[in-house]
């Protein structure tokens, strides 16, 4: 019997274990599931991010309007410090106030004789206002003829001194002489009126010589006719005497603004006439005067009757003189002291 070879081929290997296989299976399940986790954790770790980002963008606006809101608080705080101080000054005026208000009542409360003497002595000053402001002496009287009449009533001989002063003074401004300043303003007035009938010096025309009658005839027209051809000839050179020689000729315009200026100064002097200011009234009265004289024809009647009223108003008073009732005054003053 004939050897056979031996085989020549691979043993074949053992099958793996189930153990091997199943150890391989948890290996790749633990791979995966490890996997799943990491991106399970990285998505989540971006989820983070992303919601940090914006809460930080969150916290940036709030914080922005917490400045904002911080910087409305500090514009709100100041205009309450503002206002504070707005209340506490009003408060002071009316503390103030509130401290006249106690003087006023005080001031009621004192004695009749003290009120008397307060109402006497706001009397004076409204009188003395009267003549050193308006100069009206009229005015004056009556509100110390008032006083003294109040002060007779009561007969106390505690103003005995002030009834005295006072009555010097009564008799002192009746004895003053009183301007007549609604007639000077009267007169004054009429005057601007009378501005336009002045003729100026200028315009003042020759008296025309008187023509003898000449009885009308054939054998006289010639000469008559040459007489009118010379009298016209004549009128076309006019000579003039004037008193004044180096007074300038004025045009219309010239003698238009003659007049209004000298209704100017009138007027000033009227002016001062109210405002009892004696050297502004005699100085525009003067230099309404110097006008008149120089520029206007002194022989017509209504520059002669405008330069005497203008004379007239020169010499009449206007300021009166040491017209104060000081002593009153000082009576009063005194009386008030003494209380």
């Amino acid at each position: 019997m004939a050897d056979t070879p031996p085989d020549s081929s691979p043993a074949p290997q053992p099958a793996p274990s189930r153990t091997a296989q199943l150890a391989l299976l948890l290996s790749g399940v633990a791979v995966a599931a490890g996997l799943g986790f990491a991106w399970i954790a990285y998505d989540r770790m971006g989820q983070l991010e992303t919601q940090l980002a914006r809460r930080i963008g969150e916290f940036d606006a709030a914080s922005k309007e917490a400045r904002a809101a911080a910087q409305a608080a500090n514009a709100a705080l100041g205009d309450l410090q503002n206002r504070l101080l707005a209340l506490e000054s009003r408060a002071q005026e009316t503390q103030d106030q509130q401290l006249a208000l106690t003087a006023m009542y005080q001031d009621l409360a004192r004695s009749q004789d003290e009120r008397v003497v307060a109402d006497i002595e706001q009397t004076l000053l409204l009188a003395q206002q009267q003549l050193q402001l308006a100069g009206n002496v009229r005015a004056a009287l009556i509100g110390l003829e008032a006083a003294e009449t109040r002060l007779v009533q009561l007969d106390k001989p505690q103003f005995a001194a002030l009834r005295a002063a006072m009555g010097k003074d009564i008799a002192r401004l009746k004895l003053m002489p009183a301007a007549d300043t609604e007639g000077l303003n009267a007169r004054l007035e009429a005057l601007v009126q009378g501005v336009d009938q002045l003729k100026p010096e200028s315009e003042s025309e020759p008296a025309a010589p008187a023509r003898s009658a000449v009885q009308a005839g054939p054998a006289d027209t010639l000469v008559r006719l040459g007489r009118e051809i010379w009298t016209e000839f004549k009128g076309l050179v006019r000579i003039r005497r004037l008193d004044h020689p180096d007074l300038p000729l004025l045009t219309p315009t010239q003698s238009y603004f003659l007049g209004q200026n000298l209704k100017l100064r009138l007027l000033a002097a009227r002016q001062a006439l109210i405002q009892r200011d004696e050297a502004s009234f005699r100085a525009d009265l003067g230099a309404a005067r110097t006008w008149v004289a120089r520029y206007y024809n002194r022989q017509e009647p209504a520059s002669q009757a405008f330069v005497a009223s203008l004379d007239e108003l020169l010499k009449a008073p206007v300021a009166i003189q040491d017209a104060q009732i000081a002593a009153s005054l000082q009576a009063a003053r005194a009386a008030r002291k003494s209380r």
